[in-house]
């Protein structure tokens, strides 16, 4: 396994535990009755961020000869990349309990598209 290959799952690890902790935390303000934010929001740019940067590394790989053992990979990845930014566009960017809830589930839904993700990868 070369280098990239290691970065790319690293960064597969850190989505899979940063989806499941915002993913919760959202959740969490879904039931306390809050709406995202400011700090909730920014965990969600920085989620997205490290989605778009292991879709670059998995890119390179591509490019280097060393694509995905089954091509359903690729719609997994494209998929994680995006459900936040549609959940945005589909609530208007409103930011009522509805989206804590919304994100909180999209990031659920991103922890086991990442798993399913990392086993058609190998």
């Amino acid at each position: 396994m070369d280098i990239v290959q290691l970065i790319h799952k690293a960064l597969a690890d850190m989505i899979n535990l940063y989806a499941l902790i915002v993913g919760i935390w959202g959740l969490i303000n879904f039931v306390r009755n809050r709406p995202p934010d400011g700090n909730y929001s920014g965990a969600l740019a920085v989620a997205v961020g490290l989605f778009v940067v292991e879709a670059i590394v998995g890119i390179v790989l591509l490019f280097m000869g060393r694509a995905a053992s089954r091509e359903i990979h690729w719609l997994y990845g494209v998929t994680i990349v995006l459900t936040i930014p549609a959940i945005f566009f589909f609530t208007r960017g409103s930011n009522t309990r509805r989206e804590s809830f919304l994100y909180g589930a999209g990031m659920i839904f991103i922890v086991g598209l990442a798993e399913r993700a990392a086993e058609t990868g190998r």
